[in-house]
C-alpha cells in the first residue's frame, strides 16, 4: 500500500511540473518574442538616426547636393544600384523605402555608415526603453566590415541566460547588412513573469511537502499496523504457549504422587520465570523507548561483562561451542552501564549460539576509536539475508527464513534491546552478515566518562 501511494504521488507531482513546465516555457517564450520586436524596431530607429546625424554632416559640405523623386527618369539605367531589385506596388511604401535605402547606397563611399554612432543611438534607446542589455552589432558591406561591442554587466537568471540574433540590410542589394547579437536581458523575465515563477515554485513545494509529509504519515500507520500485528501473534502464540504448558504441568502436577509432582512444578516455575523474564524485557525496552531509564554510568572492566556468559554456555552446553575473547592491554576499561551493556552481549551471545550449527564459534574483540569503545561479536552462524538485516532491530520482528524458525522461537525483542542500550549510550550497533558464513555484530559507545549518567 505504502509503495503504491508513493509512486502514485511521485507521479503526479511530476505531472504537476511538467504542466507548469510547459505553461512557464510558453510565457517565457511569449516574453522573448515581443522582446526581440521592440529591440527590432529601435535598431532600425537607431539606424535612421544614424543616417540623419550623417545627412547633417553632408549637408555643411559645399557644392553637395542629391535629388530624389518618386518619378524615375526615362534615361534612368536599369542596373542603377538604387532601383535595383525594388518591386514594390504601393508608392507610399516605395517612396519610403527608397529614400532611405537610397540615402545608404548614395553616401557609402562619401560618408560610410558609423558603427560607434549607430551603437551609441542604440544603447541610449535601450535605456530610455528600459531594455538595457549586452549586444555586439557588426556591419559589412562589399567593400569593409565594421564591429562594435557593447558590454553591460547584468545580475540574470542563469536558466534563461540566452541570446538571439537580428539581421537588418541597408539597401535593396542587401550587400550592406546590420547585424545584431543580442543577450535577452534580466528585465524580460521580471514583473509578472517571475510572479508568476515565484508562485509556481511556492507551490510545486508546497506539494512535495505535502506529499512528504503524507508518505511519513502512511509509513507511521503501515509500521503501527505491522507492530499492532507482530504483538496480536506475541500474545496469542507466544505468551500463550508457555502459559498453557504450565498450567498443564500444574494440573498433572496435582494428580501425580508426592514423588512426581516436583518434578512438574519445577517445568511450571521455569515457564512462569521466562514469561516474567521477558515481561520485564518488554517494560524495560518501554522505557528506554520513553527515555525514563536511569543509567549507573561507572567505570569497568569489560571482562566483566562477557566472562559470566561464557562461563554459564560452557555448564551443561548442549553444543559444542567455543568462545574467543580478544580483548588488547587498553581495550578493557569502558565507561557504561554494566548491567545493560552486559545484557546486550548476552543477548548477542545467546543468538549467535541458538541461530548456529552443532558446533560454534563465536569471537568476541573489543578496541577503541577516539571516545568510542567497540565492542565486536562474530558467529558462525547461518547468517542473516540482506533485505532482513535492515529490520532485525525493530521490535517483535523475527526472521522469516525457514532455518531460524527450525532453529528456536524468538519474541523479537533481544536485538531490539540491544539497539535500545548501545542509544542511550550515545553509540551505534552494526551488522555486517552473509548467509551460511554467519554474523558480526559490532556495538560502538560512546565512553565519555563524567557525563550525566540519564538517557539524553
Amino acid at each position: 500500500m505504502l509503495n503504491r501511494a508513493l509512486t502514485i504521488s511521485i507521479i503526479a507531482i511530476f505531472l504537476l511540473l511538467a504542466i507548469q513546465g510547459i505553461w512557464l516555457y510558453r510565457l517565457i517564450d511569449s516574453e522573448k518574442i515581443k522582446y526581440r520586436a521592440q529591440t527590432e524596431e529601435i535598431l532600425k530607429d537607431a539606424i535612421d538616426k544614424e543616417l540623419n546625424s550623417r545627412l547633417i554632416k553632408l549637408s555643411s559640405i559645399d557644392n553637395f547636393s542629391v535629388t530624389i523623386s518618386n518619378k524615375m527618369p526615362s534615361d534612368i539605367r536599369i542596373d542603377s544600384g538604387i532601383v535595383k531589385n525594388i518591386n514594390l506596388q504601393d508608392d507610399k511604401n516605395f517612396t519610403k523605402v527608397s529614400i532611405e535605402e537610397a540615402l545608404q547606397d548614395a553616401y557609402k563611399n562619401i560618408l560610410p555608415l558609423n558603427i560607434d554612432t549607430l551603437s551609441s543611438f542604440f544603447s541610449k534607446k535601450l535605456i530610455e526603453e528600459g531594455k538595457i542589455t549586452n549586444y555586439i552589432l557588426t556591419y559589412s558591406d562589399p567593400q569593409k566590415s565594421y564591429k562594435t561591442e557593447y558590454t553591460k554587466q547584468n545580475k540574470s537568471f542563469f536558466l534563461f541566460s540566452s541570446n538571439f540574433n537580428l539581421t537588418v540590410p541597408l539597401n535593396t542589394a542587401k550587400d550592406m547588412i546590420i547585424k545584431a547579437h543580442i543577450t535577452y536581458p534580466p528585465t524580460v523575465f521580471k514583473g509578472d513573469l517571475l510572479i508568476m515563477l515565484l508562485a509556481s515554485v511556492a507551490l510545486t513545494i508546497f506539494i512535495m511537502i505535502s506529499i512528504v509529509l503524507q508518505t511519513r504519515m502512511l509509513y507511521k500507520q503501515v509500521t503501527l499496523a505491522k507492530v499492532k500485528e507482530n504483538i496480536t501473534h506475541f500474545l496469542t502464540h507466544e505468551l500463550r504457549s508457555p502459559l498453557q504448558s504450565s498450567i498443564t504441568n500444574i494440573e498433572v502436577a496435582e494428580m501425580a504422587d508426592s514423588k512426581s509432582a516436583p518434578y512438574f512444578l519445577g517445568k511450571s516455575k521455569e515457564q512462569l520465570y521466562f514469561l516474567n523474564s521477558l515481561i520485564e524485557n518488554i517494560l524495560e525496552i518501554n522505557k528506554f523507548e520513553k527515555k525514563q531509564t536511569p543509567l549507573d554510568k561507572k567505570v569497568f572492566n569489560i571482562r566483566e561483562a562477557i566472562n559470566p556468559h561464557i562461563a554459564r554456555h560452557n555448564v551443561n552446553p548442549k553444543k559444542d561451542i567455543k568462545i574467543i575473547t580478544n580483548i588488547p592491554e587498553g581495550s578493557e576499561e569502558v565507561y557504561g552501564d554494566m548491567l545493560h551493556i552486559s545484557n546486550a552481549i548476552g543477548n548477542l551471545i545467546d543468538n549467535a549460539i541458538k541461530y548456529s550449527n552443532d558446533s560454534v564459534i563465536i569471537n568476541i574483540s573489543t578496541y577503541k576509536e577516539g571516545k568510542y569503545f567497540s565492542i565486536s561479536i562474530e558467529d558462525n552462524g547461518i547468517g542473516i539475508p540482506k533485505e532482513e538485516q535492515s529490520k532485525v532491530f525493530e521490535k517483535f520482528y523475527r526472521g522469516t527464513k525457514k532455518e531460524h524458525a527450525q532453529k528456536g522461537k524468538g519474541f523479537g525483542l533481544g536485538l531490539n534491546y540491544v539497539m535500545w542500550v548501545v542509544k542511550a549510550h550515545k553509540g551505534k550497533v552494526t551488522l555486517v552478515s552473509e548467509v551460511g558464513k554467519g554474523s558480526t555484530f559490532t556495538l560502538s559507545i560512546k565512553s565519555d566518562h563524567g557525563k550525566e549518567n540519564t538517557i539524553s
